[in-house]
């Protein structure tokens, strides 16, 4: 008896007892049982759609199958539509939902919320292009200070593996596939050579100063050659405006319309890359402030003029 069959036998006795709750409209398979390999230490990830009533909140609920703990989300019909559907594509929510089963429903509308989880669209692709390059630079920064300031090969190489999940992520992403949890060996699949350099390498042969150089080159390229993709909608918001915008009103910008936070991080690279001018406009500390201080802002200066 395999650990998998005792984990299914486990979850059949379990879908067995929720098909007699007339509260429960849907059960989806998350998570390794779905899709993956499980282990002994698995767990069964599931969401359990309930009915639409005030007396039936959203929440979670830890139980034992036959001894299998299983993990369960439990969502009203209204706020399982709306979480599915407005999950941004590839975001983990949505990975988590794609990339599981439906074993039974009582509403057939459930079937074609899950149904339409496959497609990802352009903008979607954009927004965690962005969160996953926004994400990157600060460990890229870390490594390469850690290497120029300290000339420290283990603590450089400690950062470059904390970047090598985002830039997975971007490789997952650009590849228009779904991202979940073991995304690294996901994007080595898709790029070997980069991920062996800036991951497998780093991990399993002896650290030198021009391993960890060319580890860190790589990775350095790799986000230089797709800046004006990853971050595609600060420059389109840059150069839509056609003017200057102060750091705190671009974060907020991004946070509101994309959910995305730490656009600053973007700004200053693209600055430091020549893609953003960089000025600055005055702000007070506070409203009761007296003194007026200098503010990081950003333009988009515009493409070149052709003789």
């Amino acid at each position: 008896m395999t650990v998998e069959s005792d984990y299914s036998r486990a979850l059949d006795a379990l879908v067995i007892q929720l098909r007699a709750d007339r509260s429960v409209l849907a059960v989806i398979l998350c998570g390794s049982l779905s899709h993956d390999t499980v282990w002994a230490r698995s767990d069964i990830d599931l969401v359990l759609v309930t009915i639409d009533d005030a007396k039936v909140q959203a929440g979670d609920v830890a139980l034992n199958a036959d001894g299998v703990n299983v993990h369960a989300v439990l969502m009203p019909r209204a706020e399982f539509r709306k979480s599915a559907e407005g999950a941004v594509r590839s975001s983990f929510f949505h990975s988590f939902l794609a990339k599981g089963r439906l074993l039974y429903t009582h509403d057939p509308t459930i079937t074609d919320v899950l149904a339409r989880l496959s497609a990802i669209g352009e903008r979607d692709t954009e927004v965690q292009l962005l969160y996953a390059g926004t994400c990157a630079l600060p460990y890229l920064y870390k490594a390469r200070k850690w290497l120029t300031t300290r000339g420290d090969l283990d603590y450089t190489s400690l950062w470059l593996l904390y970047a090598a999940t985002p830039l997975a992520q971007v490789e997952v992403i650009s590849a228009r596939r779904l991202v979940d949890r073991e995304v690294i060996p996901q994007a080595q699949a898709l790029n070997p050579a980069f991920f062996r350099i800036v991951y497998t390498d780093l991990l399993n042969t002896p650290k030198t100063r021009k391993k960890v150089e060319a580890a860190l080159g790589a990775a350095e390229k790799y986000i230089a050659d797709r800046a004006e993709v990853l971050f595609r909608p600060v420059l389109d918001y840059l150069r839509e405006t056609g003017d200057t915008r102060a750091a705190s009103e671009i974060e907020h910008h991004f946070k509101r319309t994309f959910g995305v936070e730490g656009v600053m991080l973007a700004c200053e690279y693209l600055a430091d890359e020549g893609h953003l001018g960089k000025v600055s406009a005055p702000v007070r500390a506070t409203r009761k402030s007296t003194v007026s201080l200098q503010e990081l802002a950003f333009f988009y200066p515009g493409e070149p003029d052709v003789a």
